[in-house]
């Protein structure tokens, strides 16, 4: 006898054999005991979850002559002759290549046949949802009043394409995915009839890479059946599926959560010169990212959720504790979108690498990308003339600066005063640093890249290098930002007012006038856009 398929030789063939559909089965039970069968039925769900295969069991069991508790008892002549598959009371009909309106005609005439050796003549059609509009239309006379000798079992994948008016006429029962461990112990049943070895964690491995549909699972069992020398192994099982260990998804998460792009580069050429895809591992890299989310997240119910052991929670969980949420999302994001890109790159490799590299920036980096790309914007449009700046300020208006800039420098006998109340300041400053770094670590971090040069009279100054140091200053200046780091200045002194003033090396101190005026000017930027507004100066 020529070999089966493992999908075949394992499809169910009564109820009892069904795992992951409890609710459905039993539902369906039931009506074959207390004989209330439905003239229609509608089987939803994801592939390989079981749809067809209930459908057949289901016509067998409404058309056996003793049913066993709503079981097809296999043994009368009509079980046998179902079984056989030779029996003209079973119609199968594929909906992808009998799509049209003549099909469901000629089915519209043949429904009036009685059956031939059972009670009912059952119809199943196969992806339903394929049917054209004229074929619907041709359907739902016949659907909602068949005689009562025809029972209609439909089968979708995707019943939100079916018209309201089919899903109103049927009884919908929807197929859910099987759960990992009930994948598991069905492939293990099979494996021991073969007298095959496996590993635990080839199973789990194929399981996973099911997502839930037993067809898939067994499928995926014999390719590497058919691949392995005696024993099944995890090493056979990936090679077979290109997918990577979770051993290495560790490693590679840990140089991109450490932000090393070197080492995370090298890890994809490695795996690159084993000869895996690109997409494959981009889809594996955002599975291992979205469990470190989740187990940080879910905490204890971690292992139940995701179908893990406890252990394997565990080492998830301290993974996302090295990372922060926000910056997780990020990296799933980066990830997700370069599996798009790369099914339409002729080099997805590329596209790989771009994704790794931008993984491994800190958020903060990531901001000051933007702020960088907003400036070279605005320098571009300065130098093509966008904007015009009319200076005719008198001269006479700079003697306050003059005035301010003589400020900056101060008096002998202030200097003792300062040098006393230095020690005081530092101590303020560090510990409203350590609060700006728990509430907002992009604040901290841009505050980080200046130095404290002291305090007077609760005014607080920062001094940023010229060039990058600008932008820096330039952040600290807008309201919400100035707002909060002195929030923390006060609240670390004991409730005094604070007022933050970042300087740029070189420049002297602005004026009050000008520093108010620079600060209303701020808040517009930040209302309308650098781009939408023209200076002037009346």
């Amino acid at each position: 006898m020529a070999y089966q398929a493992l999908y075949r030789k394992w499809r169910p063939a009564r109820f009892d054999d069904f795992v992951g559909q409890e609710s459905v089965i039993a539902t369906l039970r039931n009506q074959v005991i207390t004989g209330r069968i439905a003239h229609a039925y509608l089987f939803c769900g994801t592939r390989g979850t079981g749809k067809t295969s209930a459908a057949k069991v289901l016509a067998r069991a409404v058309n056996c002559l003793a049913p066993e508790n709503g079981e097809p008892c296999g043994k009368c002549a009509v079980c046998r002759a179902l079984l056989e598959e030779n029996a003209l009371d079973i119609v199968e009909i594929d909906a992808a290549s009998n799509n049209g309106v003549y099909e469901i005609r000629d089915l519209r005439e043949k429904v009036k046949y009685p059956p031939q050796s059972g009670k009912y003549r059952v119809y199943i059609i196969d992806e339903v949802h394929m049917l054209s509009a004229g074929a619907f239309n041709a359907l739902l006379k016949t659907l909602e009043e068949p005689p009562a000798h025809v029972v209609f079992i439909l089968a979708t994948t995707e019943p939100q394409k079916l018209p309201a008016t089919i899903l109103s006429r049927c009884q919908r029962f929807d197929f859910h995915r099987i759960p990992a461990s009930q994948i598991i112990s069905r492939l293990k049943d099979a494996a021991d009839d073969m007298g095959v070895r496996v590993e635990k964690q080839a199973y789990d491995r194929i399981a996973r890479a099911a997502e839930g549909g037993m067809r898939d699972a067994f499928s995926i069992m014999d390719m590497c059946l058919s691949y392995a020398q005696g024993e099944l192994t995890e090493a056979l099982v990936l090679q077979v599926l290109g997918a990577s260990d979770r051993g290495f998804l560790f490693r590679f998460a840990d140089a991109l959560i450490a932000g090393q792009s070197a080492q995370a580069l090298a890890l994809v050429d490695e795996l690159m010169r084993a000869g895996r895809e690109p997409q494959v591992f981009a889809k594996d890299v955002s599975q291992h990212l979205r469990t470190i989310l989740m187990a940080d997240i879910c905490g204890g119910e971690a292992a139940d959720l995701l179908e893990l052991t406890v252990e394997d929670a565990q080492r998830y969980q301290e993974q996302g504790k090295k990372c922060a949420r926000t910056r997780l999302l990020r990296m799933l994001d980066l990830f997700l979108a370069s599996e798009t890109d790369m099914k339409w790159s002729s080099q997805p490799r590329i596209a790989l690498e771009v994704a790794v590299v931008r993984a491994c920036l800190t958020d903060e980096e990531m901001n000051l990308e933007a702020l960088m790309a907003r400036v070279e914007t605005l320098e571009k449009r300065l130098e093509q003339g966008e904007f015009v700046a009319k200076e005719t300020a008198p001269a006479k208006k700079a003697a306050p600066k003059e005035k301010a800039s003589a400020a900056v420098a101060p008096a002998p006998r202030q200097q003792a005063a300062q040098a006393a109340s230095t020690g005081d300041a530092q101590k303020i400053w560090e510990d409203a640093m350590r609060r700006l770094r728990a509430s907002d670590p992009s604040v901290h971090a841009s505050l980080m890249q200046g130095r404290f040069a002291g305090a007077e009279d609760g005014v607080y100054q920062v001094m940023f290098p010229q060039g990058i140091g600008a932008i820096y200053a330039r952040m600290l200046e807008t309201e919400e930002k100035k707002a909060m780091v002195e929030r923390a200045l006060s609240e670390a002194s004991g409730g005094a007012k604070a007022v933050l003033r970042a300087q740029i090396e070189g420049e002297a101190v602005q004026s009050a006038p000008r520093a108010d005026a620079e600060k209303k000017l701020g808040q517009i930027f930040g209302a309308f856009g650098r781009e939408n507004v023209e200076v002037t100066d009346q």
